[in-house]
């Protein structure tokens, strides 16, 4: 009940009107952003039914962030943070709307989901960083650490409600329907709706954000209303107007600077993790636990049509599910890790991750066997398979989130930006060729395997993470006992 009442007053900084609107232009935003997500999937699925083009969706959509994530955040901080949030999604409503255009008059030419998924992703690499740094602006500042909470919350939330609920459920409840349109009939799929319902929620989101207050690059709004810029920073801001070329040049230094600067962050964040052992294992798990995530989104539409037999657009049997287990988790992995410890925590959420995909194949094959000829709809099994997939859900759960706390708790103040970038970089830049890899191995061996594959990895981590926690107990056991011995042996008197 305590968690649940914090958990409530986290809610409170809505009071302000600003942060109300950035905070529902989040929503907005990501819910969207991964509902289209799942919705390319499906589509690639439909066109190609390879899992290594479905991977593919999923690389375009991480290749931005290993290439640009730097020099974007360096761009965005020299930037009106207003206006990137307006346009960015303005932008993004009218790159629907063109993707919408070209289903309609090639519904079959793939590549353009893959340039959509790629732009939506760079485009985001904008909106982001401009939306964390607006916060302290629209808040007091001693609500700003509820503020941030609240921010990371809608972060995990939407992006499970989008991908592994809203999307699944659209596609499903969404209907096909014609009109007409200068004297032409066209006849909409429902993926074709969808993305022109995400259009439009797109351009509310624009909206709520344009109402925000102006944000300067020298000095931030203040709760007046008027600017706070200083003598100084007019001066510079005048300049900027009078030599545009001196600001085009200043601009093309801040993005090298953010790849040099970007570099060392990691060279740093690199050699604290190194020499931190645990620190090092929670970085391991929480990129194998996201790892894991993304592997099941490129799988879940190649299970459901060669497994099930189903159409992809069903996968909601195994997303809605999960992500029902993972919000769950989210809400109770503190009493977990209150009365397990982080480490056993995580154990057990690899294990039962583990354990929870492998028994899939089994499931299936016994539904086959004994609830034929309708088993892949009869309730029993429907039942059974959402039990499963959210017991996984919520066992990621108590692998991410006590690895990306833990990882947060042993990384000091100031390299604590350090570190999470380099999570961010070993994360994105391994999805890629983890991707392709299990996308190929699926297409060459089958579903099957590779699903067992998977519950194998997530047991061997487990494994691993046990017995790399056994041996630094045993040696800090054992170099306190010396300790001990020498201190000891010091206290001896001399004769």
């Amino acid at each position: 009940m305590k968690k649940l009442l914090e958990g409530l007053a986290v809610l409170r900084v809505l009071r302000h009107p600003a942060l109300l609107r950035l905070w529902l232009a989040q929503v907005i935003y990501l819910s969207v952003q991964f509902t289209a997500s799942y919705a390319m999937i499906v589509l690639i699925t439909n066109e190609t039914h390879s899992a290594v083009m479905v991977g593919l969706v999923i690389i375009a959509l991480s290749l931005p962030l290993v290439l640009f994530g730097a020099p974007a955040g360096a761009l965005v901080d020299r930037l009106d943070r207003r206006t990137v949030l307006w346009v960015s999604n303005v932008v993004r409503a009218f790159a629907t709307l063109l993707f919408v255009l070209a289903l309609l008059l090639s519904p079959h030419q793939y590549i353009f989901i893959y340039i959509l998924a790629f732009f939506f992703s760079l485009v985001g690499l904008f909106f982001s960083p401009a939306e964390g740094a607006i916060i302290p602006s629209l808040v007091e500042e001693e609500e700003l650490l509820p503020a941030l909470s609240l921010y990371n919350l809608t972060l995990n939330t939407s992006q499970a409600i989008g991908l592994l609920i809203l999307g699944p459920l659209m596609l499903n409840l969404l209907p096909p329907f014609s009109l007409s349109l200068l004297g032409a009939r066209i006849e909409l799929r429902p993926v074709e709706t969808l993305f022109l319902l995400i259009s439009a929620l797109y351009l509310l989101a624009a909206v709520l954000t344009a109402t925000l207050p102006r944000q300067t690059r020298a000095g931030h709004q203040n709760k007046s209303g008027g600017s706070s810029l200083s003598p100084a920073a007019a001066a510079s801001s005048a300049d900027e107007r009078t030599h545009p070329y001196g600001l085009l040049s200043e601009e093309a230094g801040a993005l090298l600077s953010g790849w040099q600067r970007l570099r060392q962050d990691l060279e740093d964040g690199w050699r604290l993790v190194r020499n931190d052992g645990v620190l090092l294992d929670a970085l391991f798990q929480s990129c194998f636990g996201g790892l894991v995530m993304l592997t099941i989104a490129e799988l879940a539409t190649t299970f459901v049509q060669r497994l099930l037999g189903l159409p992809a657009s069903n996968t909601t049997v195994i997303f809605a599910p999960a992500g029902i287990g993972l919000v769950a988790g989210s809400l109770l992995v503190p009493a977990v890790v209150a009365r397990l410890g982080t480490l056993r925590t995580m154990l057990v959420g690899m294990l039962g991750t583990g354990l929870g995909i492998a028994l899939i194949p089994p499931l299936q094959w016994l539904a086959h066997l004994l609830l034929a000829p309708h088993w892949a709809t009869h309730p029993l099994f429907l039942l059974a398979l959402a039990l499963l997939t959210a017991a996984v859900g919520f066992g990621l759960d108590l692998v991410v989130v006590p690895a990306q706390t833990l990882m947060q708790q042993r990384s000091p103040d100031e390299m604590r930006g350090r570190v999470l970038a380099l999570f961010q970089v070993l994360f994105n830049g391994g999805a890629i060729p983890v991707m392709l890899f299990m996308g190929a191995l699926t297409d060459w061996l089958g579903i099957v395997p590779v699903t067992y594959l998977l519950a194998g990895s997530c047991i061997l981590a487990a494994l691993l993470t046990a017995a790399r926690a056994l041996t630094r107990s045993n040696r800090d056991r054992s170099s306190g006992g010396r300790k001990q011995q020498s201190e000891a042996q010091e206290q001896l008197p001399v004769f």
